[in-house]
C-alpha cells in the first residue's frame, strides 16, 4: 500500500473487515431523500421571540401535518448560547415516502421552510438540505435531553464512509449508552452533496447536563477500552484522513407551550 493515500488506505482496511466476518454497510439509497435538515437563523435580540413563536404558534402546525400524514415526525432544536456563527433553530423532518415530499412542495409555496410569515420575519436566513437517517438508536427519548450536533466533512466514499462509522463512531457511542451518560443518536448522510459546507451530520442525545459534562471524561474511558480491539485502533489511527469534524452546536428540543 506505499503508494495509495491514507485514505485510500482505509477504504481497503474496511473491505477488508468486512470479507474477514463484518458486513460492510452498503449505501442504498433506492429512492428519493426522506429527511430534510432545516437551519434557521435569527439576530441576538430575535432569539427569544423566535422560541416564543415556535413554541405557541408554529410546532402546533407541524403537528397538525404529523396527524394529517404530510410528515413522518418532526423535532425542533433551539440552540443554547447565542452565536452568530451558527445556526439559532434546527428542524429534522421525517417523512414515510419520497412521494410526500410533493406534499412539502406545495406547503413551501405558502409557509416557507414551514414557518408562517410572523416566524419568518423573526429569521434571517433558512437553508434547507435533503438527507437520510442513515443510522439511528433510541434517538429523542429523553425529557431532560440536551443534544449535541456536530456536523462533519467526510473524505471517502459514502459506502465506505458508513462502513467506518459502524466499526470506529458507533463501538464509542455505545460505550457512552452503557456508561449511562448518551440516551441516542442519530447519523445523517447529504444528498446532492456539491457544495454543502457538511455531508455528515451526528445528533447526539446526552441523558441531562451532567451526562454532557461527563462527554471529555466518558470519551477518554471508552476510548482507552476500546483501544484493546486492533481493528478498532487501526481506524482510530487513520481518524483524520477520514472526515473533518466542523463546529458543534449544544441545543434543546423545542416544544409546544402548554
Amino acid at each position: 500500500m506505499k503508494n495509495m493515500s491514507i485514505a485510500m488506505q482505509v477504504a481497503v482496511m474496511f473491505v477488508a473487515f468486512a470479507l474477514a466476518g463484518g458486513a460492510i454497510a452498503a449505501d442504498t439509497r433506492d429512492s428519493g431523500p426522506l429527511a430534510l435538515v432545516i437551519t434557521y437563523q435569527t439576530t441576538p435580540g430575535n432569539r427569544a421571540a423566535l422560541r416564543q413563536q415556535m413554541q405557541s404558534g408554529e410546532l402546533p402546525q407541524f403537528q397538525k401535518w404529523k396527524d394529517d400524514g404530510v410528515l413522518q415526525d418532526y423535532r425542533f432544536l433551539f440552540s443554547r448560547y447565542a452565536d452568530s456563527a451558527n445556526w439559532d433553530m434546527m428542524a429534522l423532518l421525517s417523512f414515510a415516502k419520497y412521494a410526500d415530499l410533493e406534499r412539502w412542495r406545495q406547503i413551501e409555496q405558502t409557509n416557507p421552510a414551514g414557518l408562517s410569515p410572523k416566524a419568518l420575519a423573526l429569521t434571517t436566513s433558512i437553508i434547507t438540505v435533503p438527507v437520510d437517517l442513515s443510522r439511528s438508536q433510541k434517538l429523542f427519548r429523553g425529557r431532560d435531553s440536551v443534544f449535541m450536533v456536530i456536523p462533519y466533512h467526510y473524505l471517502i466514499p459514502t459506502g465506505d464512509y458508513l462502513s467506518y462509522v459502524d466499526s470506529y463512531v458507533v463501538p464509542q457511542i455505545e460505550g457512552w449508552m452503557d456508561e449511562g451518560v448518551l440516551a441516542g443518536f442519530g447519523l445523517y448522510l447529504v444528498r446532492y452533496t456539491a457544495d454543502r459546507p457538511w455531508e455528515s451530520l451526528l445528533v447526539l442525545e446526552y441523558t441531562n447536563d451532567q451526562g454532557l459534562g461527563a462527554r471529555e471524561a466518558v470519551v477518554a474511558k471508552v476510548r482507552n477500552r476500546l483501544k484493546d480491539n486492533p481493528k478498532w485502533k487501526a481506524i482510530s489511527d487513520s481518524k483524520k484522513e477520514v472526515r473533518v469534524e466542523k463546529q458543534a452546536v449544544i441545543a434543546d428540543a423545542l416544544v409546544s407551550s402548554p
